[in-house]
């Protein structure tokens, strides 16, 4: 095919060259779909040749054509050519004598009629242009029209063409300029004479349609359908859904059904009784009938159906419950018991907002509740992918709004994970492998039933009389200019710290920094807690003008009384990066404490993590070299209650999203492992290692805390806690190619030995519900905090604090997909992570005390307190002593404690009361009886 480019002289040439007037381009159809169509006519008295003549077409703004349609033959006086496009309907291709896909435009291109010595003959639009002049209708020339030569001028398509709706065919291939019924256009489908299948026989009781075969994504036949339009949607889902007014009454089968149209269906409302036809296809398992090309036709209005309860059985999978609802008008009741379990927020997998809902329960990841790589964790990940229904609408949600919950707000109208989600009516589909219900009502705050509400402050335990935390702060970062911090270890300058993806991985905004620090220092202050572990806070020094300690001076600005304040903990300098950071990333992990309430006992302790550097080949051939790193850990013993002590280690090990050398070798790189454990989870158990390895001289009391990106019972926490090496059916190894500080660690893969034996102090109290974040709709733990036997003994309680993981992250302190929705400076979605809590008590020493009788007399004697006689031992014989102290019983009984005044006395021969004096009791009180007299030393 000959494709001619016309510079702008020959366009200014051809536009000079004398054009005939009896061939004009008399429609141009602009369809849904391949729907696309141009006539020509000859609208003089003699036959004209097309040999050698062309359609061309310039597609959006290009100055020159990309599509050549070659013409020849004779055009006949008054008849008309149609060159349609060759995979449109029926209705064009059956009156087209050319058909190709060239012809393709989409309403801003330029179509022109070229002859056989490249003069234009007639045209639509105007080149550079690229305006929208005729998207989605019908045109079609007026009486009086000539030939449009010059593809420069100013194209006003109301002066010579006449519109009508999209998917208009009934002009096309009738001489002359007008319809062929006499003009108007319009869907001339009819459903007259045709047999009607009820809705629910195209669904069936079954996954997919009983009309379409085995083996088949359509149906042989044609069908006809008849019911009442629930929705019409034109983005999400392209068509309208009917439903069967009255059904057959079997539950097992919907009565809904989804009719493709391809673009929006012009005229059809909610409430229209319609006729469609076409096939019946299993699209990617939603069943439809394609009824593109107008194929439907409206019967009447008869109102709007109510929608269907939806009911899930006793020990029914969801999406066997949902499938008796595909295409169905549905409403989500109380009773319906589905509840969020991804709250409403941006999806980066369909790059639109929406929610996911699952049935009773939030679904909980399967590494949380079950070693790693068993059946029970491949079960429960299957049982998951089963258990979700997607809250959708048809047009994407604009940034910061839920169309279907206007009411949203960062104070009043929120929603929760867990919350159960009721009165929300809408359209059921299937796209994507998911069940997908599109919204179509608005409900309000009180429709989201909650039992589980935020707290304004984490739950006080009683006898707690110190606490400790951990709290990731989301990238508290402080060195772009707006907020003026010092610059980090990875930072080149202040424009790479300023840079949209440069060393600063937080908001460069000032106002919402601001925000930021506001939230999280709200959180700080509820929580109370003596000892706060951190992570992701800049590792831009422990100076004045470092991240730490613009964090501390703000928190310290709410409490008025200065035995509530706190500071941090800064390492030796010998044991920072370049005398000023901790480690080499960007982020840090940092200690914060009350001095009032605990003290540092000795200096802290830096754990360099191992490093990663090893080159290897993929299941592809492929050879990459791996340098992958850790964050250092901190650790700091404090003296605490009559000086007790308790050593804080805290970390953040690895992410999962980052490949290590492991999942490149395995082909896992850029895919979740099989194991669900996701990447870079060898590096992790290496790093579980060196942290127990380190604590394994600290006497004394000891909590591991921090985000060890590792569920509950995946290998690192398995590692630190109660794995069992000899019994263990599947071994946990380490990474290969580590080294810390340049000395190798394990050059190829190592089985580790058994678990440091610490308690995980949240799971242990908590059991199952213990939870401080979610992903992609699976709840699950990735902060712990893991203690030694001697914590444990001192456990009051344990709270994983849910202001951050169970709310939406449209209200964190980013602006990005949040649009103009209001903030709020309270804590609730101040990071992404829960903080989690524990609660001790440490005892203070009992105070002993000793006192004494001592008898240097010849005579036996009874020795008194507060006139009450020992009845175990009522005699003290001559020249002997006798000794009570805090744990005697016969002093219990009468209360008598440290520091108390008593009355001490001797009776004579049992009878004859030889008082000493009162006495208060101490670590050394002696009563003396000598010579009938009794003192007190």
């Amino acid at each position: 095919m000959k494709i001619s480019t016309w510079s702008p002289l020959a366009l200014a040439l051809s536009a000079a060259l004398p054009a005939s007037a009896d061939v004009l381009i008399t429609e141009y159809v602009e369809g849904s779909s391949n729907n696309k169509a141009v006539e020509i006519t000859n609208l003089g008295s003699d036959s004209v040749s097309l040999d050698n003549w062309a359609v061309k077409i310039a597609s959006n703004n290009n100055t020159s054509f990309g599509s050549t349609i070659a013409l020849s033959g004779a055009l006949a006086a008054g008849d008309s050519l149609v060159i349609g496009n060759s995979s449109a309907s029926t209705d064009i291709t059956d009156v087209s004598q050319i058909t190709s896909g060239s012809v393709n435009f989409n309403g801003n291109d330029v179509v022109a009629l070229i002859d056989g010595n490249d003069n234009v003959i007639d045209s639509l639009g105007e080149l550079a242009l690229g305006s929208n002049y005729a998207k989605d209708v019908t045109l079609r020339r007026q009486e009086g029209s000539v030939g449009r030569t010059d593809l420069t001028a100013t194209f006003d398509v109301s002066a010579e063409w006449q519109s009508f709706d999209q998917d208009t065919f009934d002009g096309l291939g009738c001489s002359g300029l007008s319809a062929c019924d006499g003009g108007g256009g319009g869907n001339t489908f009819t459903c007259d004479d045709q047999t009607l299948t009820p809705i629910y026989a195209v669904q069936g009781s079954g996954d997919k349609s009983p009309l379409v075969p085995d083996g088949s994504f359509e149906s042989e036949d044609t069908y006809y359908v008849s019911g009442v339009v629930t929705a019409v949607t034109t983005d999400l889902y392209k068509g309208f859904w009917l439903q069967d007014a009255n059904g057959d009454g079997d539950t097992s089968t919907s009565d809904g059904l989804y009719i493709l149209t391809g673009s929006e269906p012009v005229g059809i409302e909610p409430g229209m009784q319609v006729c469609a036809g076409g096939k019946v296809k299993e699209f990617f398992n939603l069943t439809e009938l394609d009824a593109q090309s107008n194929q439907w036709e409206v019967i009447d209005t008869v109102g709007e159906l109510v929608a269907t309860d939806i009911e899930i059985g006793e020990d029914e999978a969801l999406e066997d419950a949902l499938e008796r609802y595909e295409g169905m008008k549905v409403r989500l009741t109380q009773s319906s018991d589905m509840v969020v379990t991804r709250n409403f927020g941006f999806d980066f997998d369909a790059f639109r907002n929406n929610m996911v809902l699952s049935h009773e329960a939030p679904l909980v990841k399967p590494t949380q509740l079950y070693i790693a790589g068993s059946a029970e964790a491949a079960a429960l990940a299957a049982e998951n992918a089963q258990n979700q229904l997607y809250i959708e609408t048809d047009t994407k949600a604009p940034n910061g709004v839920v169309p279907y919950f206007p009411g949203l707000d960062a104070d009043q109208g929120y929603i929760r994970i867990g919350d159960v989600v009721t009165n929300l009516e809408g359209v059921m589909g299937y796209s994507f492998s998911k069940y997908r219900l599109v919204a179509t009502n608005e409900i309000t705050a009180g429709d989201f039933v909650r039992e589980e509400d935020r707290t304004a402050a984490p739950q006080t335990f009683a006898d707690t009389n110190v606490k400790v935390a951990s709290f990731n702060v989301l990238n508290y970062f402080t060195s772009a200019s707006a907020v003026g911090g010092d610059l980090n270890v990875t930072c080149d300058d202040q424009a790479d710290a300023d840079a949209s993806r440069g060393c600063n991985r937080g908001t460069k905004d000032a106002a919402e920094f601001e925000l930021q620090r506001a939230k999280i220092v709200n959180a700080l202050e509820a929580m109370d807690a003596d000892i706060v572990g951190l992570m992701e806070i800049e590792n831009n020094g422990f100076g004045d003008n470092g991240a730490l300690a613009d964090l501390v001076t703000e928190l310290n600005t709410r409490f008025a009384d200065e035995a509530d304040h706190y500071t941090y903990v800064t390492p030796a300098v010998d044991d920072l990066n370049q005398g000023a950071f901790l480690g080499g990333d960007a982020i840090q992990v940092a200690l914060i404490y009350r001095a009032a309430v605990v003290s540092p006992s000795g200096d802290a302790v830096v754990v360099r993590m191992p490093e990663q550097h090893i080159s290897g080949e993929n299941p592809d051939g492929e050879t990459r070299q791996l340098d992958k790193f850790q964050r250092d850990s901190l650790v700091q013993t404090f003296s605490v209650v009559d000086e007790q002590t308790l050593s804080i280690a805290v970390s953040h090990f690895k992410s999962k999203g980052s490949g290590c050398y492991e999942d490149w070798v395995a082909g896992e790189f850029d895919d979740d492992p099989a194991d669900l454990q996701g990447r870079c989870n060898e590096f992790r158990v290496s790093a579980a290692e060196t942290l127990g390895n380190a604590l394994a001289d600290i006497k004394g009391d000891i909590i591991a805390l921090g985000d060890f990106n590792a569920y509950g019972q995946e290998d690192p926490m398995r590692v630190m806690t109660d794995y069992d090496a000899a019994s263990a059916e599947r071994k946990i190894v380490t990474a290969a190619g580590t080294s810390i500080a340049g000395v190798t660690l394990d050059e190829a893969a190592r089985e580790v030995g058994n678990g440091f034996g610490y308690v995980n102090l949240a799971t242990s109290f908590l059991g199952d519900e213990a939870f401080s974040y979610t992903f992609d709709g699976e709840l699950g733990s990735l902060d712990h905090a893991v203690g030694n036997q001697g914590v444990v003994s001192k456990l009051t309680g344990v709270e994983d604090w849910h202001i951050n993981a169970v709310e939406s992250t449209l209200f964190q302190y980013s602006g990005r997909f949040t649009g103009e929705l209001v903030k709020s400076t309270n804590p609730y979605s101040s990071s992404d992570h829960d903080p989690v809590i524990i609660s001790l008590n440490y005892e203070e020493a009992a105070e002993m005390f000793k006192l004494r009788f001592k008898n240097k007399s010849v005579f036996w004697v009874q020795p008194a307190i507060n006139g009450n006689i020992d009845s175990d031992r009522p005699w003290l014989r001559w020249k002997k002593n006798r000794k009570y102290t805090q744990d005697s019983p016969f002093l219990q009984d009468m209360g008598v404690a440290y520091g108390d005044t008593v009355s001490l006395s001797v009776r004579l021969w049992g009878f004859i009361d030889i008082p000493c004096g009162d006495a208060v009791i101490d670590e050394k009180t002696v009563a003396v009886f000598r010579g009938l007299q009794c003192k007190i030393k």
